[in-house]
């Protein structure tokens, strides 16, 4: 599910929080983003799956209590990892010197990034695209997010490990491939989270 409220709707919140929207049983917020009207939603899934579409399309809610609506029609046993914000290709603000890609990385330490224009802009509530192959060699996916090749990453894994890894080290291929081993895994180590470096950090 997702939903979208007004920025205002959030500019009191108290110590005790705020209810942003309903959860059916078992599920659990996955990211929350601004957006704009010029930008476009990216929902990613741990079977590689994705879906993109326009964030004006999406109705804005009144209220904080409702469910929201279908964001991604899911598989059996698939699941969202990854909510992301990317300016569309009609965007004002959208920089023409550098290319966009969204970057993929698996549980077992693959990934590859592929150019964001190979993500079709799609109606919300479809099954979405291949994002990257959920293969056994790669395992189940932990995060996806556009880069630009100037920036850097940070993976981490559930022993506690942490690599930084430049963009532009990281193969381009397309959206139906394995890509390559970014982070080599001992025994039963996994990746758990993958984190694109902000710009004011060293």
């Amino acid at each position: 599910k997702i939903r979208k409220n007004r920025l205002e709707d959030f500019s009191s919140i108290n110590a005790s929080g705020k209810i942003a929207m309903k959860l059916d049983a078992n599920d659990k917020i996955v990211g929350v983003k601004i957006c704009k009207d010029d930008q476009d939603i990216i929902l990613s899934t741990k079977l590689g799956k994705c879906i993109r579409f326009e964030s004006k399309k999406l109705r804005i809610f009144k209220g904080r209590s409702s469910k929201g609506i279908k964001g991604i029609d899911l598989a059996a046993n698939d699941q969202i990892v990854s909510l992301s914000i990317i300016n569309n290709d009609k965007s004002k603000t959208e920089l023409k010197t550098s290319e966009k890609f969204i970057l993929s990385i698996t549980e077992n330490g693959y990934g590859k990034k592929t150019s964001h224009k190979d993500y079709r802009v799609t109606n919300r509530g479809g099954k979405g695209i291949i994002g990257i192959v959920n293969s056994p060699r790669n395992g189940n996916i932990s995060s996806s997010f556009p880069v630009y090749d100037g920036d850097e990453i940070l993976v981490s894994t559930n022993k506690g490990r942490v690599i930084r890894v430049a963009v532009k080290e990281i193969r381009t291929a397309g959206r139906n491939t394995q890509g390559v081993r970014i982070f080599k895994l001992s025994g039963e180590e996994k990746v758990v989270t993958a984190d694109k470096i902000d710009d004011n950090l060293v």
